[in-house]
Formats: C-alpha cells, sequence, structure tokens
C-alpha cells in the first residue's frame, strides 16, 4: 500500500468523503458513527495502533536509535492510550483520584480540569488570561506539535544548520504533495466547521481527530517503506 503511487490519491478522497460526509450526512447518522466508542473513535485508535507497530518496525529493520521513529512510537502510544482512556472500558478499572478531576469522568490525562480554560478572546480582544488558557490546552498543545512537525519543520530543512541536525536525527521529511493533500483536508473540516452548527462542529471535531492519526499513520507507513529513512532534498 505504501509504495504504490495512487496512495496520495486515496488519502485525498479517504479525508474529503469523512470531512463532507459530517458536513452533507444524515445529523442522527453522523452523531451515531461520532458519538464516544463510536466508529469515529475506534479508527482513531486503530491507526495509532497501526503507528506504534510501524514505529517498532523501523525501529528494528534499521537496527540502531533513530531519534523522531522512537518519538513517533512513543507519542503513538500516548495517544492510544490517552483515545481508549487507557482501555478503561476494556478492562473495566477505575481510578477514582484522576476520575474525580476529569471532564468525562475518565481515566485519561488530556481531559483534566486542569487543561480547560477560558477563551481566547473576549470582547473582540486577545486577553492574557485567554493566551495562557489557550497554550496549555491538550488541544492546542497537540494542533502545534502536528502542524509544527508537518508544516514548520520541512522548511526550516532549508536553513543548512537546521537541516544538518535534522539529518542526524533522521527527521524523514514528509514530500510536497503529502503536506498539500494534508492541507486540503484538515483546512476544509476547519473551514466547514466555522460555517456549522454546534453538532456539526463537535463531530468534524471527532473526525478532524481520526484524520490527524490516518496522517501520522500515513507518514510513518511511508517512513518504513523508505529507501532512504534520512531525506531531505
Amino acid at each position: 500500500m505504501f509504495k504504490n503511487k495512487w496512495l496520495l490519491t486515496f488519502a485525498l478522497i479517504f479525508g474529503l468523503a469523512f470531512v463532507l460526509f459530517i458536513w452533507f450526512g444524515n445529523a442522527d447518522f453522523v452523531y451515531q458513527v461520532t458519538r464516544e466508542d463510536g466508529f469515529i473513535e475506534y479508527l482513531t485508535a486503530f491507526f495509532y495502533l497501526i503507528g506504534v507497530i510501524l514505529g517498532i518496525l523501523t525501529l528494528i529493520n534499521n537496527k540502531k536509535l533513530m531519534f523522531f521513529a522512537v518519538l513517533w512510537t512513543i507519542l503513538c502510544f500516548v495517544f492510544l492510550g490517552e483515545e481508549t482512556s487507557w482501555f478503561q472500558r476494556v478492562f473495566n478499572y477505575s481510578v477514582p483520584a484522576v476520575e474525580g478531576v476529569n471532564a468525562q469522568k475518565e481515566f485519561n490525562f488530556h481531559n483534566l480540569q486542569i487543561f480547560k480554560g477560558e477563551d481566547l478572546f473576549a470582547d473582540g480582544k486577545i486577553r492574557k488570561e485567554g493566551i495562557i488558557n489557550f497554550l496549555k490546552s491538550t488541544q492546542n498543545i497537540y494542533r502545534i506539535g502536528f502542524f509544527g512537525y508537518f508544516l514548520i519543520l520541512p522548511l526550516l530543512t532549508f536553513n543548512k544548520w537546521i537541516k544538518k541536525l535534522l539529518v542526524k536525527l533522521d527527521y524523514f521529511k514528509p514530500n510536497v504533495n503529502f503536506i498539500i493533500v494534508l492541507l486540503i483536508v484538515l483546512v476544509l473540516s476547519f473551514v466547514l466547521a466555522i460555517m456549522s452548527e454546534e453538532h456539526v462542529k463537535m463531530a468534524m471535531a471527532e473526525t478532524r481527530e481520526m484524520l490527524y492519526a490516518f496522517f501520522i499513520f500515513l507518514y510513518l507507513g511511508i517512513y518504513y517503506y523508505s529507501p532512504r529513512k534520512t531525506d531531505l532534498s
């Protein structure tokens, strides 16, 4: 699959299909698909699980410690755990100390009350408190990390000193077509969410989380099958 020249075309169709389904789909059916423990959530967990496996296989096949392969393996494992509340409902256990301060009363850390805050804007102005809350939000931290890796780091490779460092760390630069597909799908999801009613916004947000996982899984698959693990050309 990851060697197929039509891979990014499939990725574009896959992403747009889900985004447009949330926008045009029947409200009741969309809710069932995107609800807690629904199809979208399971698909998100599945992509992270495959991401963990691909990260481990990349490390095994290269027989050396690759910083970014290690990082993505750990991150996918953490994302998988957080997405499933560390399989709490599967193994039926409880951690009251965490659940008592969790917005969803579950054992995960991204929904802790300390990561919830006020809006960035108040009366059309950016407030200091809003900035602090924006930066401590796990959702925003995730977005900054995701777009920083797939958009900012590729641009930084044009600096010869940063490029040299990234080569040492075995950074695998996503190609331009991958980035374009990623942007088309995710930007459209943000635009349609802004134009939507609240229930569609929530469904789109859940779907976008799945798409983040999908593009990470796709990137790690391309990384694993690439003949040149470090490619900053």
